[in-house]
């Protein structure tokens, strides 16, 4: 009974949201998402990159120049022969050392997993018994492995600070991470459009709005 409870007041925060959309009215509703760059070295990096950052000032350019100047980095293993001659402080064009040290680790799992396309990446990922590898490395949380699976084309939500501040505007109520998420998707589900797709126009939607310091 109480897992029944739990569900259906899930249910009715979905609704409440989808009815909180519908009422703005210069929301817009995305169908498409560029998700894929078809660049593993550009999607590790955008992964690594974006946690609590402005994503237009700090990670945006950083990733289209990853793209222009390495393009033989779109697969793990040619990642790995283009770090042979650059460091990953130059590849991601980024000084701090938390994230350059991610960006490594990461690369590391996924060349030992046999992982080479963001195609690959998407089976893993669907893989559950996968994940706590990937949590495993320091600073990768639960957004982080979202955010992956949004780039490679699986529908979830990935729940930032403009998520949140939006159900908030929308009056609705929820805890920790997974709760906003399956509100989320649970709306996007009643809207008949894709999780990722609407995580992404609310996330549009709020960058319009406010002016945001963090962004991702």
């Amino acid at each position: 009974m109480l897992g029944e409870n739990k569900d259906m007041n899930k249910k009715t925060k979905a609704a409440k949201l989808v009815d909180y959309i519908k009422r703005l009215p210069d929301f817009v509703v995305l169908t498409n998402i560029d998700s894929n760059y078809h660049h593993m070295g550009a999607t590790i990096a955008d992964a690594v990159l974006q946690a609590r950052m402005n994503y237009e000032t700090h990670v945006l350019g950083r990733i289209k120049e990853i793209r222009k100047r390495f393009p033989n980095a779109s697969t793990v293993s040619g990642l790995f022969r283009v770090l042979k001659h650059t460091t990953v402080k130059d590849f991601l064009n980024w000084r701090g050392i938390d994230r350059t040290t991610r960006f490594q680790k990461i690369a590391d799992l996924f060349f030992a997993e046999g992982l080479e396309t963001e195609r690959d990446l998407k089976h893993w990922l669907e893989e559950g018994k996968n994940i706590p590898r990937l949590r495993s490395i320091y600073g990768v949380g639960p957004k982080t492995i979202d955010y992956f699976k949004i780039m490679t084309g699986i529908q979830t939500v990935a729940v930032d600070r403009r998520l949140r501040d939006f159900l908030q505007s929308a009056d609705i109520s929820f805890s920790g991470y997974v709760e906003p998420r399956e509100i989320i998707v649970d709306a996007a589900e009643l809207m008949n459009v894709q999780a990722a797709c609407l995580d992404h126009s609310i996330w549009k939607y709020e960058g319009k709005n406010k002016k945001f310091n963090v962004c991702k």
